[in-house]
């Protein structure tokens, strides 16, 4: 704020010595242009509302200008706006520019462009005409008004050259109302309104100013540069250290997605391992896994009820693994990719050890009532 009221202070100062009438005229002088400069890109961007929304405030700006005796108009961009008006609206009959109401919008456009000829270049003027004529009579021939189509060619024969060879052509097509012939077929609407943006690209390198726009825009820039700044000093400000708790949730979700991406082989449904043959000497003894197990010895006779419950006891005695951090964050890739109870297809997809889908079931269900975000 210091700046920019330092800024201010320094413009008042510099305004006062220089002739205040001058830098009026200076500023609105930006201001036609930028208006104009918006005008085209409405054009362009074929905007219809928006571009007689803008051009009623360069219409008012420009009059008064004019009204000023001190301030002459700017000709050449309320000519070309009149311009660009009329070919905007070039495909709407019920659209009058004029007293006459049998003059179309683009009937009303070539006697402006005629009168820009100075202005543009020689080849782009005369195909610029060309289209202005066909457009004219095509119009009216594809809205099915074949009685509008033979006053406008009846009206261009008066106020325009028209080539002869072009001019049998339009009488033709005028006299079998005939809206698919070649002709227009070649020489479109959308050509016209192409080679008015030729136009308009050339008109504005040599006569337009956008020192306006270009202002406005670095303008944006550094305030949008202070309010970033600003959001990530009160972004520091207000951090908190967080838990160790915390930290490891935020890694678990920031490397759920990598999990996913890591995921090990599909298991094959038929398992390579080779199993040693069953023999009957065997049948008491350990398997050597290299894991701590139970083994339940029990003989025909001695099957009684007390003793299988000694066996049930000593199998669910086993210590009970503690599940890791890293597990934690492989049943919430799985459960992300399949979805919660799909545990059989999780466990296919990573690696949990000797865990059964129950532990990932019961795992899942702690996990939810800790509260965790997922």
């Amino acid at each position: 704020m210091d700046t920019e009221c330092a800024s201010h202070h320094e413009i008042s100062s510099s305004t006062e010595k220089a002739n205040l009438v001058e830098v009026e005229s200076v500023v609105q002088s930006w201001m036609v242009d930028y208006f104009f400069a918006t005008l085209c890109r409405h054009f362009k961007a074929r905007s219809g509302p928006e571009f007689h929304k803008a051009l009623k405030m360069f219409e008012a700006l420009v009059d008064e200008l004019e009204s000023c005796s001190h301030r002459s108009g700017h000709p050449s961009q309320r000519t070309v706006c009149c311009l660009l008006a009329r070919v905007i609206d070039g495909e709407q009959l019920d659209v009058h520019y004029d007293r006459v109401t049998q003059i179309t919008p683009l009937m009303s456009a070539l006697a402006i462009w005629e009168s820009l000829k100075e202005v543009s270049d020689t080849d782009l003027h005369a195909k610029i005409k060309t289209l202005l004529i066909v457009q004219s009579v095509a119009v009216c021939v594809k809205k099915g008004n074949s009685k509008l189509a033979k006053e406008t060619l009846q009206w261009l024969e008066k106020e325009t050259e028209i080539p002869e060879k072009l001019h049998g052509k339009l009488t033709a097509i005028v006299s079998k109302k005939d809206a698919y012939d070649p002709l227009l077929m070649n020489l479109t609407f959308n050509q016209l309104l192409e080679n008015i943006d030729m136009f308009l690209h050339a008109f504005n390198l040599e006569s337009s100013s956008v020192f306006l726009l270009e202002a406005a825009s670095k303008v944006v820039e550094a305030r949008n540069e202070r309010s970033e700044k600003t959001l990530s000093e009160q972004d520091q400000s207000e951090r908190v250290p967080s838990s160790p708790e915390s930290i490891i949730t935020e890694e678990n979700e920031a490397q759920v997605d990598q999990l996913v991406l890591n995921m090990r082989p599909k298991r094959k449904l038929l398992s390579k391992q080779t199993h040693d043959p069953w023999k009957p000497e065997t049948a008491k003894k350990e398997r050597a896994t290299g894991k701590r197990t139970s083994v339940c010895k029990l003989s025909r006779r001695s099957s009684s009820p007390s003793e299988l419950q000694d066996c049930d006891v000593s199998e669910t005695s086993k210590a009970r693994r503690k599940w890791t951090v890293i597990e934690d964050r492989k049943l919430k890739a799985g459960v992300k990719k399949h979805g919660e109870g799909n545990w059989r297809m999780i466990l296919d997809d990573f690696e949990f050890g000797n865990r059964t889908g129950v532990n990932l079931k019961d795992r899942w269900r702690t996990l939810k009532n800790k509260g965790e975000d997922f």
